[in-house]
């Protein structure tokens, strides 16, 4: 691991903390959900807002599901610490597998309606969709932050 960044980019246990940039693609990823948290407080519409970002709502059930990964990867970031179970280190090791499978999840979803037959074209919405999980992939695979931050984990011998 490249020991090359600022005090403040680690946590307590010296571990590398999670930066802007992997919450950002955490966010999108996890967007289903904090769509669908969005509109159960919106009291006026409820599925306004579902309408305007996902084009039905098998949809977005689909981007819940593929939205998993990074579930098991944020449970894994709140139990990272010295003496955690070996579910939780093998989760965070195997964490950019997980952001790229929900991202090529993600970008399925986008074309799964022309698959079923019931869309005849890709929306803008969809192709910007594809783009940015694109992107993701590759910003996990090229930045070396997030490959040193996976790769970190507080082992037993720096207990606080």
């Amino acid at each position: 691991m490249s020991k090359h960044y600022p005090i403040t980019s680690y946590d307590k246990h010296l571990s590398l903390k999670v930066n802007g940039v992997m919450w950002l693609i955490f966010l999108f990823l996890l967007r289903a959900y904090v769509i669908g948290l969005m509109s159960v407080v919106n009291m006026q519409s409820r599925t306004q807002l579902i309408d305007m970002v996902f084009s039905s709502r098998l949809s977005m059930s689909l981007s819940a599901l593929s939205g998993i990964p990074v579930f098991l990867l944020i449970y894994a970031w709140t139990r990272r610490s010295p003496g955690a179970p070996a579910f939780v280190k093998w989760v965070w090791e195997k964490g950019a597998v997980l952001v790229a499978i929900s991202a090529i999840a993600n970008a399925g979803v986008a074309f799964f309606p022309l698959w079923l037959g019931t869309a005849r074209k890709i929306s803008i919405l969809d192709y910007g969709q594809l783009f940015l999980c694109a992107v993701i992939v590759m910003a996990v695979y090229s930045s070396q932050y997030i490959k040193d931050c996976f790769a970190d984990f507080p082992d037993d011998a720096r207990k606080s």
